[in-house]
């Protein structure tokens, strides 16, 4: 069989020459399967209930700002996966839905009116794929995802002239996400190759937390920040189809809101609950060459994508003086 064009997942790919006894289908890009969904940040009602429902659970009293010392703080975290790839003309290609359970730690101290805080999460489990072949079947499939972050931030918290509480802060992190496309079968049984895909960058945020709830024994803060991807990229695994293949990616504008609460358990221990949503893009990479064998066979590029996510952490803080 003659192949005149391949156009894998979110790579296009087309041919120099003509492929014979070309027997592989890929994950594909050729037509849209699924209408495109509404893409908000945040779920209708989701957190102002939260915040209602945490605001309700604390005494009432007064509060001051970060205590001095350290604290350490061990969670679990569950986070809903939300992604999108889009053509140039906004068309959607592929998305993939799930939830994906994880884990967060994290380390702060607090000096005055400072405090300076990293955190490490991971995130890891399967989801649903929806897409098409290379040749534009329909299929159906589950992409397995592997989610670590790594982030540091300064806070510098003051006071408002009303007695409010806020912080400014500035912070960079770094992610990696292996995103392994399982293999599957078109609806007439047509095998169809996986790919493993590998994506890093780096970020700088900024962004500013403001106390909108205060008592003896809790605290509500809304969080909210804007960050920018540096240096993102792709490095693909064909899974021997084709040469591995690295790809830079767009830099591209991103927000998080979050609403963390602590409640006290001892004078050293507290419950901390926080809810969040955030929205990011990658934009589209320069074409490059695909070669087999080291010999090149036309040519790939990853398009735009669009990730929206909202989670829950739940854990326990440890303070230390």
């Amino acid at each position: 069989m003659d192949l005149i064009s391949v156009s894998l997942k979110t790579f296009k790919v087309r041919r120099l020459k003509s492929l014979r006894n070309f027997s592989h289908f890929f994950p594909g890009r050729c037509s849209v399967i699924m209408p495109i969904m509404p893409t908000t940040i945040l779920r209708p009602n989701l957190l102002p209930k939260l915040c209602t429902l945490l605001a309700l659970l604390a005494p009432l009293g007064a509060m001051a700002q970060p205590e001095k010392g350290s604290e350490l703080t061990i969670a679990a975290s569950v986070l809903h996966f939300g992604y999108q790839e889009s053509d140039d003309a906004g068309k959607l290609l592929d998305r993939e839905d799930g939830f994906i359970p994880g884990g967060v730690l994290g380390l702060s101290h607090t000096v005055n009116r400072w405090q300076f805080a990293g955190d490490f999460a991971y995130h890891g489990g399967d989801v649903v794929y929806a897409g098409q072949t290379n040749t534009g079947i329909p299929i159906n499939t589950h992409t397995r995802q592997n989610i670590a972050d790594v982030a540091v931030r300064a806070e510098y918290w003051l006071q408002s002239s009303r007695g409010a509480n806020f912080a400014l802060y500035l912070g960079a992190g770094y992610h990696h996400w292996d995103r392994n496309i399982q293999p599957t079968t078109t609806a007439g049984g047509i095998p169809v190759s996986g790919l493993l895909e590998t994506y890093t960058w780096w970020s700088g945020v900024v962004g500013a937390k403001a106390a909108v709830y205060e008592s003896a024994y809790s605290r509500l803060l809304l969080d909210a920040r804007l960050l920018r991807t540096v240096n993102p990229a792709i490095q693909i695994n064909f899974n021997g189809g084709y040469d591995n293949a690295k790809l830079s990616l767009g830099e591209r504008w991103g927000v998080r809101l979050a609403l963390p609460w602590r409640h006290t358990l001892s004078h050293s221990s507290s419950l901390i609950v926080e809810p969040y949503a955030e929205s990011y893009e990658l934009g589209r990479s320069a074409t490059a060459p695909l070669t087999s064998n080291g010999t090149v066979v036309g040519n790939v590029f990853e398009p735009v994508s669009h990730t929206v996510n909202y989670g829950l952490v739940l854990g326990i803080s440890q303070h230390f003086q």
